[in-house]
């Protein structure tokens, strides 16, 4: 009886620490806490504040090391989604084979080494944000798999036949 006590008080106690560092990381992101005061840079928080109210898929332009991610993680704070995963993704960072099976997951046995199925990114963040950062380093093919998953709603794991239901909103990211 005690050591069921004692491990549901620290069950309590670990979900009011999460909840308040969700908080903290919630206000961390807001857009009234983002840097510059230049006419573009207000534009720039407008426009983020627009469009997180709303489901739209959001593609942010600009330099590297300009803040893309910071822009969307605002904008997943501000949306209705901001109690959903904001999952991210450097594609630019890795092999466009492998990044396919990130992106969508595989089936057990689909290329060589894959043991056993895996859920990829995009079910990962369902009910929330995926960040695909670097998007412009994306071949064409890949690119239309993403398309499609964005028109449909729906991904393919790599090796399946069937699709798998997702709701996630995707702010993708560029400097090209």
């Amino acid at each position: 009886v005690q050591l069921t006590a004692a491990r549901a008080l620290d069950q309590r106690r670990l979900a009011a620490e999460n909840r308040v560092l969700r908080r903290q990381l919630r206000d961390k992101y807001r857009l009234e806490n983002a840097v510059g005061r230049s006419e573009a840079m207000l534009h720039v928080f407008k426009t983020a504040a627009r469009v997180a109210a709303s489901d739209a898929t959001v593609l942010i332009l600009g330099e590297s090391g300009t803040g893309k991610e910071l822009v969307a993680r605002a904008i997943h704070t501000a949306s209705p989604r901001a109690a959903g995963p904001f999952v991210t993704m450097d594609c630019g960072a890795i092999a466009e084979g492998v990044l396919e099976s990130e992106l969508f997951g595989h089936v057990r046995g689909a290329f060589t080494g894959a043991q056993a199925a895996r859920r990829g990114l995009f079910e990962e963040a369902s009910g929330g944000t995926l960040f695909l950062d670097e998007i412009g380093d994306v071949g064409a093919g890949l690119q239309a798999r993403l398309l499609r998953a964005l028109q449909e709603g729906t991904i393919r794991r790599v090796g399946a036949n069937e699709v798998v239901p997702v709701d996630v909103r995707v702010v993708a990211a560029t400097n090209k």
